[in-house]
């Protein structure tokens, strides 16, 4: 005699609709908040951010002159974008992708995944807007003991 243990129909998932879940929202009370709606968002911010990351690698790259970049970085993050790009200029970076989000009115926070030759690393910025302008506030790139390595012997050839 032989025994099955597979169902002969497997159950199929039941489908509700979201308003059957989802909670029930009541109207604000003097107990409660009101519920506040999500900040507008400016659709050219995460484009404008893709736009600068793709020109600060073409910087690091010794593509691209510093003075073009001056209207929008910030001048710590121009100096900080000039010493970087002493290290990782020589490890060729090149930009796979590049992902954006606006978190909030006035700042937009992207990253771009760059390859080097020694690896992948994550070039990290924010931008914020001031006077009606967006800005780079904040950017970074962790490079490790490796690539500091590989940069020191490209310079002893």
């Amino acid at each position: 005699m032989t025994t099955s243990i597979v169902e002969p129909h497997p159950q199929r998932p039941v489908l509700r609709r979201l308003i059957d879940i989802l909670p029930v929202t009541t109207p604000a009370t003097a107990e409660s908040p009101p519920v506040t709606a999500l900040p507008a968002t400016d659709p050219t911010a995460p484009i404008l951010a893709e736009r600068v990351l793709r020109a600060v690698v073409e910087r690091l790259r010794g593509r691209r002159a510093a003075r073009q970049l001056s209207a929008v970085l910030r001048p710590d993050v121009l100096a900080y974008l000039a010493s970087l790009q002493d290290t990782a200029g020589q490890l060729q970076p090149r930009v796979h992708k590049v992902f954006a989000q606006q978190h909030a009115v006035d700042a937009v926070e992207a990253v771009a995944v760059v390859t080097l030759t020694t690896g992948v690393r994550a070039l990290a910025a924010r931008f914020e807007r001031h006077s009606d302008r967006w800005q780079c506030t904040t950017l970074q790139l962790r490079l490790t003991a490796g690539d500091l390595a590989a940069c020191g012997q490209r310079r002893a050839h």
